[in-house]
């Protein structure tokens, strides 16, 4: 699950007000990136590494643009997945720079940001640049072969067959061991019961693996990147056996 959440004083903004924030004067220990720079740099890697073009962007700004947050989601084709690049950065000290990618990424205002594929960190001193490239340059190959095995997954889970009462009995297991609580759990056996979504309506292992998922949107924002991380190995077992 990909998303941006802006609920601690930041503002939606476009990609032209955050590249028209004025970017301070370095010090002798301090060199802030532009954000423009590090924006463009990701289209760039997207495009020519990835070969794959930003479907969608979106940006957000703090404390008078002293913060700036970032996601952009990139056009794979797919309707159901999706693979993504997060990134934070300020002009003020406050924020490292960071990128975050994967199928699953999650940007937040309250300096929350992961990746399920990776997160890279570097803070504002000598050689910033150079060196955060190269962090993101080293990681972003390895993202598209995640979200790849991703996909194959998603087409054997859609391949497997789950009548209704394998799926209650998997969930049962899903409680016990710690994978869905009470209140996700009551989400999760509603939605295999009666799917709220008509494509989730056949019997197969990917319309409980997306009832599993329904029930995990409730919880911990910064906690839901690991949730969906550990429902995605508990569903790979269930293909394994």
């Amino acid at each position: 699950m990909t998303s941006m959440m802006l609920h601690c004083g930041a503002s939606e903004v476009t990609r032209a007000q955050v590249e028209a924030v004025p970017i301070p004067t370095p010090t002798r220990t301090w060199h802030p990136l532009a954000y423009g720079q590090s924006i463009s740099f990701l289209h760039d890697q997207a495009e020519r590494v990835l070969g794959l073009k930003v479907a969608n962007e979106r940006y957000g700004l703090n404390q008078d643009g002293k913060q700036m947050f970032a996601l952009l989601t990139l056009d794979t084709g797919s309707d159901e997945t999706a693979l993504a690049l997060g990134l934070r950065n300020s002009y003020n000290k406050t924020l490292k720079n960071c990128c975050a990618g994967g199928q699953s990424v999650f940007v937040c205002d309250n300096l929350c940001i992961s990746g399920s594929s990776f997160m890279v960190m570097r803070k504002n001193t000598k050689n910033v640049w150079r060196d955060f490239r190269n962090m993101i340059t080293a990681q972003i190959r390895g993202a598209l072969k995640n979200y790849e095995q991703v996909q194959r997954d998603t087409a054997r889970m859609k391949a497997t067959p789950c009548h209704e009462q394998r799926g209650y009995s998997i969930l049962g297991v899903a409680v016990g061991n710690g994978l869905l609580t009470p209140t996700q759990a009551s989400v999760a056996f509603g939605d295999w019961r009666k799917p709220r979504h008509e494509a989730f309506a056949e019997r197969n292992l990917w319309s409980l693996y997306n009832a599993v998922t329904e029930g995990l949107k409730k919880g911990s924002a910064a906690r839901m990147l690991d949730r969906h991380a550990a429902a995605h190995d508990f569903f790979s077992e269930r293909l394994a056996s």
